[in-house]
């Protein structure tokens, strides 16, 4: 049974949220300290982001089942966030051009394929998070 208020999700919903709180440092900085900007900014979300998801939420598949509608849901996410980090590292802006108008600060800093990306990803990473919180709440 997943339990929401356990261990597994206090440190993944800290994963996520430092997630997120990259993020939203690189779309309103200029440069991230150890992180820089760009391509490094998207990767870290990445990372953080995969981690928390890893912890809480793919790890819960053996006591769901991995045919759980949500657990599905979350494997379906985690690959178009993979596509989303692939299309913002090679510059692939065919794929993020219609997410780019939805980008916040665009007055202040040019909307670019890596710029796009983190927003997406962050997008993506907070709804998968979501998702998992309804999960738990509802199996208790």
């Amino acid at each position: 049974m997943v339990k929401l208020f356990d261990t597994t999700f206090f440190v993944g919903s800290f994963l996520v949220l430092a997630a997120l709180a990259v993020a939203f440092l690189a779309l309103t900085r200029n440069e991230l300290p150890l992180i820089g900007t760009g391509v490094g900014a998207l990767i870290a979300v990445a990372v953080i982001g995969m981690a928390g998801c890893a912890l809480g939420g793919i790890s819960q598949g053996p006591t769901l089942g991995w045919t759980a509608p949500t657990i599905v849901l979350g494997v379906v996410l985690g690959v178009i966030a993979l596509g989303i980090v692939a299309a913002g590292i090679f510059g692939w802006s065919a794929v993020l051009e219609p997410i780019g108008r939805f980008v916040p600060g665009q007055a202040t800093s040019p909307v670019t394929t890596v710029r796009t990306a983190i927003f997406a990803l962050a997008v993506l990473i907070a709804a998968k998070w979501l998702i998992a919180i309804g999960m738990a709440a509802t199996a208790r």
